[in-house]
């Protein structure tokens, strides 16, 4: 009997050695697959299905309700519906901002916020060398709304400062092109700084993030560069541009300092478009005291044309503001044909009246279609120019 027990015994004991001499040896031995691997693997098992689709969901500007959305009438965006304009929380959403920079006013809360620095994700391309990228600091007024453009000591102007070269062929018909909407989403943003001539012109909305970055970013590779001052539309509040809007019924003090709200988002810049402002612009008496102080700041004012009743390019002219305005909206239907057919109307009102300007938004397919066009402009007889160098060269709007 005892032998029968240390013969089980013995056997017992040679199969727990084996078992854990086994599981220690896999341990040394057994390498995991890598994560790149592991994709790989993946890949070859399941077939991959992409999307051909771009769907028209990157109109933002601002709504009281769903964030950002930026549609007044047919004339400022394309018509979506509700499902495809984000919620405010997605309107910017690859940047993320620091804690350095210049202090910066919350138009609601009156609290300071810090400036926000460099996007990590913001695209880094080759320096082109035809602008000054940083804002140089004699043009800039420190003060609770953020870094504000001021005319120097010296006399030197924004406009001029970080206005792009004169036009090299100074005999073919100009046409500047102005693209909206910028700052609102990184991954478009990105894709117009990467992607367009440098003539074309970026307006940045002043509810995005990292302005000031990004501002420097489409500077570097040759852009001017203008920012989006919201103004009241027909239909207001129905259709709100926002918390930094410019209201007919508001007092002269309060929508300087509105305005200033969205000039101290961003520095660099040579002018302001109006984002909507329908009924702001033809407003004679709200409009004045505000072009008054973007000339005082030694800016541009260019004309949306929310409405054809806008009295922003002739109230300019009258007190020596440089100023332009938009001819066509080029991408109101985002079909490419089309996008290719209001840019060949801009040719022919280039041609017929000397300088025409286009306003657009940033999607992909409105880029696409615009790089297309500019290839063979030239041989066409027009040039691709920034937005400075129309200033006061349109006939008067009627």
């Amino acid at each position: 009997m005892p032998s029968n027990w240390n013969a089980l015994f013995i056997a017992w004991a040679v199969s727990l050695i084996i078992v854990i001499g086994g599981g220690l040896m896999f341990e040394l031995t057994y390498t995991p697959p890598s994560p790149q691997q592991v994709a790989k693997d993946a890949a070859s098992a399941e077939p991959q299905h992409a999307d051909t689709t771009t769907p028209p969901d990157e109109d933002e500007g601002y709504t009281a309700d769903t964030g950002p959305s930026g549609l007044e009438d047919s004339n400022e965006a394309p018509d979506t519906t509700a499902n495809d304009v984000p919620a405010a929380s997605q309107a910017v959403d690859e940047p993320q901002p620091s804690n350095s920079g210049p202090a910066q006013q919350d138009p609601e809360t009156g609290m300071s916020t810090p400036a926000q620095t460099a996007p990590a994700s913001a695209p880094q391309i080759a320096i082109s060398g035809t602008l000054r990228v940083e804002a140089d600091p004699a043009l800039l007024e420190q003060s609770n709304q953020g870094p504000l453009p001021k005319i120097a000591e010296d006399g030197r102007k924004p406009f001029n400062v970080y206005a792009a070269p004169a036009p090299r062929n100074d005999t073919k018909h100009r046409i500047a092109i102005v693209v909206t909407d910028m700052g609102m989403r990184a991954r478009n943003t990105r894709h117009a700084i990467a992607e367009l001539p440098q003539e074309v012109t970026f307006a940045f909305s002043p509810y995005a993030s990292n302005l000031i970055e990004w501002g420097e970013e489409a500077r570097r590779t040759g852009h001017e560069v203008l920012v989006m001052v919201p103004m009241e539309p027909e239909n207001y509040p129905q259709n709100d541009p926002g918390p930094f809007t410019l209201l007919a019924s508001s007092s002269t003090r309060e929508n300087v300092n509105l305005l200033k709200s969205s000039l101290g988002r961003l520095t660099g810049y040579v002018g302001i478009i109006n984002h909507m402002g329908s009924r702001f612009t033809a407003a004679a008496d709200s409009l004045r005291p505000v072009l008054d102080e973007l000339q005082r700041r030694g800016l541009m004012m260019v004309d949306s044309r929310a409405s054809q009743y806008s009295r922003a390019v002739n109230m300019s002219r009258a007190i020596g503001l440089p100023s332009a305005y938009n001819n066509r909206y080029v991408d109101d239907n985002l079909a490419p044909d089309a996008i290719s057919a209001e840019l060949a109307e801009l040719e022919q009102y280039a041609q017929t009246v000397g300088s025409a300007v286009g306003v657009a938004h940033n999607y992909p397919v409105t880029i696409n279609a615009i790089n297309r066009w500019a290839a063979g402009l030239e041989a066409r007889g027009f040039i691709l120019v920034p937005i400075t160098a129309v200033a006061d060269r349109q006939p008067p709007p009627r």
